[in-house]
């Protein structure tokens, strides 16, 4: 019989990870009660005879020993994988030792890049299945409410180039009509299917959601000139406004990324307030071995949201995952370095000429770099 003893900690992925690439007959979970949560969530996606034990203590070296000498004894005849990458360091030590000595045992790791690596042939496995959705449930987090990249159409793609276009006739009021709405405009955008927003110099936007269809008339700063479209699409309303157009930019820019799985847009968690500041997150990515986070700003008015960001990640998609913050102004200096510092990639639409096949190399040079924090 095929024996896995996973060790737990704060960290679900790695255990689960862990069993998928052993495929066992049986599980033992080695957790604290500060982990017993992180149990739950397993034995909730996992189908598999367990063996139950009770708590562990965190510390206690003879308490520790003794556990792992009775499993080392009561499984002597099966097959055994001991998963030490979650779990406590002093749970890792002295399971390690018990464990390595015995010919029917072998201490295995999973690494952030889903590299299972078996420490008694030191080879290495990472040809199994990925799923983010199973993550997020593990993490507390289910992804309930978003947006495929896929049911975005032709029309859509078609309807932000014409966005784009009446933007660029005058950014300013652009921004004050679709973008800097106060929070009664938003209940107001949210709640009636159509209706319009003005500008005391002229400019006005009117949507119909039933219609699908949004009107644009913007005027210059000074002077009678205007420019009107009007665009419709089966997603215009979440492309106009709060810079949905430039988000999906974004999308059909990760889109030709041949480690792109999946494609989520306009995600939202459930909040926690206790952990973090936002319950949402605009693009994620299933990329193969693990998540990429998404955050798209046309530019970066606060360095706060960088923070924000990289607690999101943490918070929703564990240590194992990645983000990326892009803009479509140019990055401030200081902006960037606050990237580097939480470890997220940092990306500028205006930096490149051909800004698709630069961030493909990016992301493939920068998704397997490990998270030391």
């Amino acid at each position: 019989m095929k024996v896995h003893i996973a060790l737990v900690g704060g960290q679900p992925a790695p255990v689960y990870h862990g069993i998928v690439a052993t495929k066992p007959d049986k599980i033992v979970f080695i957790y604290s009660k500060d982990s017993r949560n992180v149990v739950d969530a397993l034995r909730k996606e996992i189908n598999i005879e367990e063996d139950k034990q009770d708590v562990l203590h965190p510390t206690d070296p003879n308490r520790i020993l003794a556990r792992a000498k009775f499993l080392a004894e009561k499984y002597k005849e099966e097959e055994i994988t001991v998963n030490i990458s979650s779990g406590l360091k002093s749970w890792s030590h002295l399971f390690g030792i018990v464990f390595e000595k015995m010919s029917n045992a072998a201490i295995v790791y999973m690494d952030q890049n889903n590299v299972f690596w078996n420490y008694r042939t030191m080879k290495s496995q990472s040809d199994f299945k990925f799923d983010m959705h199973i993550l997020f449930r593990l993490y507390g987090n289910p992804l309930e409410n978003y947006k495929r990249f896929e049911d975005y159409t032709d029309e859509d793609r078609r309807a932000v180039g014409k966005i784009e276009k009446i933007r660029a006739y005058n950014y300013s009021y652009f921004n004050k009509l679709t973008v800097l709405l106060s929070r009664e405009d938003q209940h107001k955008l949210r709640t009636r299917e159509n209706d319009e927003f003005k500008h005391s110099n002229g400019s006005f936007i009117e949507w119909n959601k039933v219609n699908k269809t949004v009107k644009i008339c913007l005027y210059k700063k000074m002077g009678n000139a205007y420019k009107s479209i009007e665009i419709t699409s089966p997603n215009v309303i979440a492309l106009v406004f709060n810079s949905g157009w430039f988000e999906y930019k974004v999308a059909q820019m990760l889109a030709l990324w041949d480690r792109a799985k999946e494609i989520c847009m306009n995600c939202r968690f459930r909040f926690k307030s206790n952990y973090a500041d936002k319950n949402e997150v605009d693009i994620i990515v299933n990329a193969g071995t693990k998540i990429l986070f998404v955050e798209c700003k046309v530019q970066i008015a606060h360095v706060t949201d960088i923070d924000k960001f990289r607690n999101v990640i943490k918070i929703y998609g564990g240590m194992g995952s990645k983000g990326l913050f892009i803009t479509h102004a140019a990055m401030p200096d200081i902006a960037r370095q606050k990237c580097e510092e939480n470890g997220i990639i940092p990306f500028s639409l205006v930096d490149y000429s051909c800004p698709e096949k630069v961030l493909t190399m990016i992301l493939n040079s920068e998704l397997f770099n490990m998270n030391v924090r």
